[in-house]
């Protein structure tokens, strides 16, 4: 799951708490806020279905769905600097070198400024 699929999941959750707290039988542990500023703070992009749909075109080459979220969960700007954080790659480069060219430039426009 990438970062910011999972801040949006504990956004909604803290969202309906209004509602969710007329039952007694739900009590979020101290830790959900902790979970949620930390997602709020380290989440890279406001849209997790655009990050998806950029990724996309990697699963043709074959990436898995880990792969993908290694990528889209940290901040990487060549395609050298995926190959060193992607080991899975190494055997992969003359095919991916491309495509990830293009997904990293397209994640660059949609990356939330700092």
């Amino acid at each position: 799951m990438m970062d910011c699929e999972a801040a949006d999941i504990l956004q909604g959750i803290q969202e309906n708490m209004v509602v969710l707290s007329d039952d007694p039988a739900i009590k979020l542990p101290v830790s959900f806020d902790r979970g949620l500023a930390y997602g709020q703070r380290i989440r890279l992009y406001d849209n997790p279905q655009a990050v998806e749909q950029i990724l996309g075109p990697l699963k043709q080459h074959g990436v898995s769905d880990g792969e993908l979220c290694m990528i889209a969960n940290f901040p990487l700007e060549s395609v050298d600097e995926v190959f060193a954080f992607v080991p899975s790659f190494k055997n992969r480069k003359s095919k991916l070198r491309v495509p990830l060219e293009n997904v990293l430039a397209e994640l660059t426009k949609l990356r939330k400024a700092a």
